[in-house]
Order: C-alpha cells, then sequence, then structure tokens
C-alpha cells in the first residue's frame, strides 16, 4: 500500500488536489500494482520557477515540467512527486479540460513513474499509458 505525505505548498482551490482524492488515487494505484508492503511517497506541489530549476538540475532540461518523480527506494522515503499547478493549468487549457484532471493525470503518472513505469521506448509506453488510462477511469 502506498502512504502518502502530501504536501500542497501555497496552492489554491482548483490548483490543489484534495487531500482525499490524492489517498483515494494511492489506494487505486496500489490495488492495481499490486503492492506488497508500505511504500511511502511524498507528494508535493511546487511553482514554476521551482520546477524550471529542478528539471534543469535533475533532467538537463532548461525548461519547467508538469511533473518530476523520484524514486529512493528507502523504507522511510520510497519515492517523490513534484506537480507544477502552473503548467497543469496551461496545458488543460490546451487540452480543453478541466484542471482537475490535469492534476489528477499527473499525479498518476508520477506514481507509475516511481514504481518503476516508463514511457520514453516503444514497448515501454505500450505498457505504461493504456495503464495510466485505465486508473485514470477508476478514478474519475
Amino acid at each position: 500500500m502506498i502512504r502518502i505525505e502530501y504536501a500542497p505548498g501555497r496552492a489554491r482551490g482548483e490548483g490543489r488536489l484534495s487531500e482525499a482524492l490524492v489517498r483515494r488515487t494511492a489506494r487505486v494505484v496500489s490495488k492495481a500494482l499490486r503492492l506488497k508492503g508500505s511504500f511511502v511517497v511524498s507528494i508535493a506541489l511546487v511553482d514554476a520557477p521551482s520546477m524550471h530549476r529542478l528539471n534543469k538540475a535533475f533532467r538537463g532540461k532548461d525548461a519547467v515540467t508538469d511533473v518530476l518523480s523520484f524514486t529512493y527506494g528507502e523504507r522511510e522515503m520510497f519515492g517523490e512527486i513534484l506537480i507544477c499547478p502552473s503548467q497543469a493549468r496551461k496545458q488543460a487549457r490546451s487540452a480543453k479540460r478541466s484542471l482537475k484532471k490535469e492534476m489528477l493525470e499527473l499525479l498518476v503518472h508520477g506514481l507509475l513513474h516511481v514504481f518503476g513505469y516508463d514511457h520514453l521506448k516503444p514497448q515501454d509506453a505500450r505498457v505504461m499509458l493504456p495503464l495510466q488510462e485505465r486508473l485514470l477511469k477508476n478514478l474519475v
């Protein structure tokens, strides 16, 4: 089971996922991945300048990104997910969907990355992305 440490930061209103939804998402992902044991994952909402710095430092990309995931594999902290609500807002507008749905997708996407899923190679994307869509359908 995924145990969540959630720090919404200063995000307000629509840019902030409710703690209940974050915990429900963790339960749905835990069940789908058939996780045994307890895995602590920290989730934080960060501003665009912070996300830009982190993306440059850890991925070498000089731009704001929507979500960053880190897997530590430690008992006290298995992984960490950082989500940028302002970037999510831009993407939601572009895709003509709600910010809540965009944020939820980023959370699920980040959790899958923390637990070893990736989409860089086509064969990996064929596994991760349909799983992500199935999980989102169970949450909406």
